[in-house]
C-alpha cells in the first residue's frame, strides 16, 4: 500500500452532499410510511417517470424496454463512464463507439453520421452537464431511438428545453449532483411506458434493513468526502482501493427498485436545488475569470445552452503536462481528477473498441476536472485559481 501524507486542508475533487439531516428526512419517512409526492418532479419531467436503484440500472431497464434482437447495436460516446458500457452489455446489447466534438465535449454529429447505417439505438450524453447538439444529432439520427444520459445534466438546458426532455427517453443518477445516496430516474417522452412499467415491476424491492444501511454507507460515505476526514485518510484509502480492485470486478451491479429512503431525500433536495445549481454555475464564472490569462482551453457556455455545471474541465496541451499539474496540484491541498483517462485502454480490453474516436482518446489525455462545487466558499475558490495558476506558469 503506498502512503499518502495526511492532508486535513485537501479540498477535494467531486461534491458528495448528503447531510444528517436529508437521512432523518428519508429514514423518518420511511418509518412513518409516508407517500411519496411526484407532482413537483412530474412538473418538470412529465407524467411518465420511473425510479430504479441506479442510473446504470434506469439504462438498463430503458434498454430491454425497448425489446431489441440480442446484439443490437448501440451508438454511445467513448468518452464515458464505462458503466454505461455494462448497462448495453447487460442488456444483451453490442456498444458501437461515437467520436466526441472536441470543442464540447459530447457527442459528435458528423462522427454519427458516418457510423449510423449500423446502429439501432443511440445514447446522447450532456458530459460534464453541458447539453449535446440535440438538433444535429436529431437530423443525423432521422428517427432512430435517442436515449439521453443526464447523469450529470440535472437542470441544464438546451433552447430553452431542460435536458431529458429532448431525446425519446432519458434517464438520471441521484448519486451524482443532486446527491441523494443512491437511485435513479427513468423520464419516457415519446411512449412505451408500459414496456419500462413491466420492467420495473419485476424488479425486486429491497429488505427494509438493506434500505437502512445503504442510506447509512451513503451518508457516511459523504462525510468522508468533506475536510478534513477527506485529506487525512478517505483520498489514501480510496487510491489504494482504486489501484487494486480489478476493473473485472467493477462490471456487475445490483438491479432493484429504488431504495426509498433515497427517493424521499430526491424529492426534497430538488425543490431547492436550482439555486445551488446557479451558486455552482457562478463558482464556475469565477474561476473562468481568474484563468483567462493562462494557456488553459477553458470550459465556456455554448450559446442558447444553460450549463448547470456539474463540473469544471480544463484541457492541456498533452497528457504529461496534464499529468504534470494534477500531481502538483495534490500537493498544494487541491484534489483534482483525471476523468475517464483510462475509458479507451478498458474499451478496447473488455468492450470490443478498435479505435476511431481520436477526440475522445485525446480528451481523456488531456483533460482535468477542477473543483468548482457550490459549497466551496470564495476563499476556497480563489486558492484554487491560484494553485492553477501557479503550476500553469
Amino acid at each position: 500500500m503506498s502512503c499518502i501524507k495526511p492532508t486535513p486542508g485537501l479540498i477535494p475533487r467531486f461534491n458528495l452532499d448528503l447531510k444528517f439531516s436529508d437521512l432523518t428526512h428519508g429514514v423518518n419517512s420511511l418509518v412513518k410510511g409516508i407517500k411519496s409526492d411526484l407532482s413537483f418532479v412530474k412538473s418538470i419531467f412529465g407524467e411518465t417517470i420511473f425510479f430504479t436503484n441506479s442510473g446504470r440500472v434506469s439504462l438498463y431497464i430503458l434498454l430491454k424496454s425497448l425489446r431489441l434482437p440480442k446484439g443490437a447495436k448501440v451508438g454511445v460516446p467513448l468518452y464515458s463512464c464505462t458503466v454505461v458500457f455494462d448497462a448495453i452489455l447487460k442488456a444483451g446489447l453490442k456498444p458501437c463507439f461515437i467520436d466526441i466534438d472536441i470543442d464540447n465535449y459530447t457527442l459528435d454529429p458528423k462522427d454519427l453520421e458516418e457510423k449510423i447505417s449500423d446502429l439501432d439505438v443511440i445514447i446522447v450524453i450532456h458530459t460534464f452537464g453541458r447539453p449535446a447538439d440535440m438538433d444535429l444529432i436529431k437530423n443525423v439520427a432521422d428517427g432512430l431511438y435517442i436515449i439521453e444520459d443526464c447523469a450529470h445534466s440535472l437542470f441544464s438546458k438546451y433552447k430553452g428545453e431542460i435536458t431529458g426532455k429532448l431525446g425519446d427517453a432519458s434517464f438520471f443518477s441521484f448519486a451524482k449532483y443532486i446527491s441523494a445516496g443512491e437511485g435513479g430516474m427513468i423520464v419516457i417522452n415519446n411512449g412505451g411506458g408500459e414496456e419500462v412499467e413491466k420492467e420495473i415491476t419485476s424488479l425486486k424491492s429491497k429488505f427494509y434493513l438493506n434500505e437502512l444501511k445503504d442510506a447509512l454507507f451513503g451518508y457516511i460515505k459523504s462525510c468522508l468526502y468533506h475536510r478534513p476526514w477527506f485529506g487525512l485518510f478517505a483520498y489514501s484509502l480510496g487510491s489504494n482501493l482504486e489501484s487494486r480492485v480489478d476493473i473485472m470486478n467493477k462490471r456487475t451491479f445490483k438491479i432493484s427498485k429504488i431504495n426509498r429512503i433515497s427517493l424521499y431525500i430526491f424529492l426534497r433536495k430538488i425543490k431547492i436545488f436550482k439555486e445551488l445549481v446557479e451558486r455552482q454555475r457562478m463558482n464556475s464564472f469565477l474561476l473562468t475569470q481568474e484563468l483567462k490569462d493562462t494557456h488553459l482551453i477553458l470550459p465556456h457556455e455554448k450559446e442558447e445552452t444553460y450549463w448547470n455545471y456539474y463540473l469544471f474541465p480544463v484541457r492541456f496541451d498533452n497528457k504529461n503536462e496534464r499529468d504534470r499539474v494534477w500531481k502538483s496540484l495534490r500537493k498544494m491541498n487541491v484534489d483534482t481528477a483525471r476523468l475517464y483517462s483510462m475509458t479507451p485502454a478498458f474499451a478496447r480490453k473488455f468492450y470490443g473498441y478498435s479505435g476511431g474516436c481520436q477526440n475522445s482518446e485525446n480528451l481523456s489525455d488531456t483533460v482535468l476536472i477542477i473543483p468548482n462545487y457550490y459549497s466551496l466558499s470564495k476563499d476556497d475558490l480563489m486558492t484554487i485559481a491560484k494553485s492553477v495558476r501557479k503550476v500553469c506558469s
